[in-house]
This record gives structure tokens, sequence and C-alpha cells, in this order.
């Protein structure tokens, strides 16, 4: 009888969110919900991002359902109220945010205190156990901290991670999984039923989801599904403070931890904003060696379902399968190592040409700015191209080719001999992925730059002019030509600007 309830939850969870997705995707409306276009994205043109609207139904379904089935004693916890209530505020901060975005330290004050509130709920690391020595070590002069730490970082490592088609969904699929693996393990109950249930809304998720996508979970699923994990994870670490609770859900993300380290690691060390989205995650290394979005998904899967396999075993035997843990752990690592083809000496040139090259970068991200800016200033399309010109040439590109819809721009550094031969050339950069005579590329001077100070100043190029144009666009409500020309603002301040502004 309890297994056919667990499936019926999973069944519930799936086929809410699938059919609520489904109707979402065909309404009128559903282009509100349209992703923009990124210069990082590896999408294809636009989708919706409805898939966490999707993710909160099957999982609010799901809960209520416990409530019909089970005896309503059974749910007097504060704790179990907080999951959801929680989760929904998670939602609506994401949601808020996939509409228009939100200043960054704005969403990490909210996460605070979302995290603040489930701590208060119940939700607390406060003692542990260790395996071997059996020590209970007293952590509850550090357990606020110590929770808010928690769940900040498990909700935006799930929507970090969001970056491929398929990726993000099915890691939280193997996450809700082993959760409901570890409460059968201490005993059936309410974190069993729901993690099923959210299991089965991620899956319903992800069949949209699953390459070529047609929907997107966007910031508002990603929360969701972080604020879930974090908080039915400590759920089952309630139930006995073993520490192998919160390393198995640990372990099992070891791939996107390490991803994620290895990324800050390396804007850190170049000079770029630590949250500031690239090309080098280790999914754009996998698809740089051919394969295709969906194999890419399918290798990262296996080995997510690896690091799965050592989170149970961490948690088996009160947690005695510990050193288990270190030997999975070094082969993700060494697996993450060599997709990067870092070693050693590698790893010292990087750090050694990014720490001797910081201001270069700083100072690329300031022009960018200063592009972005000046889109406010003018009245004719062309003069961006010409503020775009001055940018390339403080960047020390020898040549650069910009096409719009086949129409071509090409600047040229006129006062300098060199031989294009000698110059690094980057890959056609497109700026609208369903025209391929749209998109930007440059010519480096092999004698100015390394291939990797190259190829940096050309993603910082790139995304400048991305997001130079789409301001232009949220200005002018019509898309980038070089004809163009602005509309009259409404605010007097970007028009009194307009004036003085001198091409």
């Amino acid at each position: 009888m309890v297994w056919t309830l667990l499936l019926l939850f999973l069944i519930v969870g799936t086929v809410c969110s699938w059919a609520s997705i489904l109707y979402l995707i065909n309404c009128k409306w559903c282009s509100l919900f349209h992703a923009e276009e990124q210069p990082h994205h590896t999408h294809m043109g636009k989708i919706s991002r409805v898939g966490g609207v999707g993710i909160i139904i099957g999982f609010f379904i799901s809960y209520s359902l416990f409530f019909v089935l089970f005896d309503s004693k059974d749910n007097q916890s504060l704790m179990h109220f907080s999951i959801f209530f929680g989760a929904l505020a998670c939602f609506a901060l994401g949601l808020i945010d996939d509409f228009k975005s939100v200043d960054s330290k704005l969403k990490f004050i909210f996460q605070i205190l979302i995290a603040f509130f489930a701590h208060q709920s119940g939700f607390k690391i406060d003692h542990v156990i260790l395996p071997f020595v059996e020590w209970d070590l007293d952590l509850d002069n550090f357990s606020l901290i110590l929770t808010i730490i928690w769940f900040v970082s498990i909700m935006n490592l799930i929507n970090l991670i969001d970056g491929l088609d398929g990726l993000a969904g099915g890691i939280g699929f193997m996450l809700m999984i082993l959760l409901v693996i570890l409460s059968v393990e201490k005993g059936i109950g309410i974190s069993t039923f729901l993690s099923l249930g959210m299991a089965g809304a991620i899956l319903g998720f992800l069949i949209h989801n699953f390459p070529p996508a047609r929907v997107y979970m966007g910031d508002s699923g990603a929360y969701t599904i972080g604020f879930v994990i974090a908080a039915l994870s400590l759920m089952n670490y309630q139930k006995g403070a073993v520490i192998a609770a919160l390393l198995g859900p640990m372990i099992a993300l070891a791939l996107p931890i390490l991803d994620v380290t290895f990324a800050i690691f390396r804007r850190g060390i170049q000079g770029l904003p630590l949250f500031r989205p690239d090309k080098a995650h280790i999914h754009h290394q996998l698809m740089r060696l051919g394969l295709s979005h969906k194999n890419t998904v399918l290798i990262l899967y296996a080995i997510s379902l690896v690091a799965l396999f050592g989170g149970i075993l961490i948690f088996s035997n009160q947690g005695r399968y510990f050193p288990i843990f270190l030997g999975f752990a070094m082969v993700i690592v060494i697996f993450a190592f060599r997709l990067y083809g870092n070693t050693a000496s590698s790893i010292k040139q990087l750090f050694s040409e990014s720490i001797n090259t910081r201001s270069e970068t700083q100072n690329a991200i300031k022009l960018s700015k200063w592009l972005i800016g000046e889109v406010e200033r003018i009245r004719q399309a062309e003069y961006l191209w010409n503020d775009y010109e001055w940018l390339l040439k403080k960047l020390g590109y020898s040549k650069v080719v910009l096409s719009i819809n086949g129409e071509e721009k090409i600047y040229e550094y006129s006062n300098q001999n060199y031989d294009l031969e000698d110059c690094y050339l980057s890959d056609r950069m497109t700026l609208d992925k369903l025209k391929k005579d749209s998109f930007i590329q440059f010519w480096g001077e092999k004698s100015r730059f390394s291939q990797r100070r190259f190829d940096l100043n050309c993603d910082i190029a790139f995304e400048a002019w991305v997001l130079a144009t789409k301001r232009w666009k949220e200005l002018n409500q019509d898309e980038y030509e070089f004809c163009g020309k602005a509309v009259e603002q409404k605010n007097a301040t970007i028009e009194k600007a307009r004036d003085l502004y001198l091409p």
C-alpha cells in the first residue's frame, strides 16, 4: 500500500507539471515568459521560461495530496508547512527576476531572508555526528550562519548550472531520487513523499526541456528546486544528524560544484566579475569537442549518476563509507581537470598571465559598460558603430567584421602594417542564432596577444555589442540596424544627454 502511494505521488507530480507546462506554452500570453537572448546561451531562438510555473504547480498538488491522504496530526510541524511556503517565496523571487532582471545584491538579500525563515522554522544545522568516532559536535552557536550558507548555496548552484537544455533539471531529478533513498533509510515519512512529488514535477518539466528544449525552468524553477533540495536534505539530517546526510547530496552535486568553483576561480584571477556568465563551463568544453547538446547532457548525466551512487554509499551504514566519498570526489576532480586540459604547468601559466593582465581585463569591462551607457545618448544607430570602433581600437584589434542581416561594417586599424596570417582569428560569433548572416569576427595580431588574452577580449567585446544593441531595442522598441534612428524618449534626462552627444 505504501509503495503504491509513493508511486502515486510521483505520477501526480509528473502529470500535473507536464500538463500545466503544455497548457502554458500554448497560451497567447506565453510570449511574456520568453527568455531574452544572452551572449553566452547555447539555445536557438526564443524559448519560454514557464517551466518554473509547472514545477511549482506539480509540487504544490503533490504537497496538498499528502494533507488529504494522511491524518492531519501528521502535518502539525512548522517544518512541514514551511517547506512549501519557502519554495513559493523562492519561486516568486525567481519569477520576478525572469520578468525583469533584479539586482544581484537584492536577490542575495532576499535569499538570505528566505533561508532565515527556514532556520526559524526548524531547518537547522545545529549538531553533527561524525562517523567512525561517533562524536556529536554542538554547532548551535554557528547554526544560523551554516543554515543560511546551505540554503543560499544550493539555490544558486542549481541556477548556475542551468546553462544547457536538460542539465539542471536532470541533476535536480537525480538529487530528488537520492533524497527519496535517504529518507527511506530513516523511515518513510513526509520527506519521502515530498521528494517523490518534486521528482515528478521535475520529470514533467524534463519532458519539455530535454534537448531540443521547448521550455526553460527559469530562475523561478531553479530557486524552487534548490530550496526544496536544501530543505529536504535537512529534514533527513534532523532524523539522525549524521554528517553523511549532508555529504550525500553534496557529492551528488560534485560535478556542478567543481564546475562553479573552477568558474569563480577562473574569473577571480582574470579580474572578471565572479558571477559573470561565460563559455568555459564543462558543458561548453564538451561541445567544443564536437558533441551535440543531447550527447553532452547524457555524458554529464552519466557522471552525475556515478556521483549519486557515491552519495548513497556515504549515507549507508551510518556514514562508515566516508572514505569512498574521497575516492569518488577525486575521480570527478581528475575528470574535470582532464576535460579542461589543465596540468600543473598550464594552471601556473593561467594564474601568472591572468594576474599580470587583470588591469587590462578590468579596463575592457569598463569599456563595455561605457558602450552600453552610450546607447542612451545617441540619436542615430550608426553612431553606436562609431563608438564600437573606438572600443575595438582600445582593445587592440587589427580587424573586425560586423554583419547585421548581411550588411557589413569593417573596422581595420589603418596605421599598422600587419599580415592577417600572423593574426589570431576568432570563430564567427553569432548575433542571432536564427540568422547566419548576423555575426562578429575578430582578428588580433599574435605579437600583441596570447591566445587566452585574445579569446577573453573577444568574449568581452562580443558581449558589449550584444548588450548595447539589447539596450537599443529596450529604448527604441525596434531591432538595431545601422540605418536606424532613435525614438524620442519621455525621460527628459536622456533627451538632454542626447543634445550633448558629439558623434
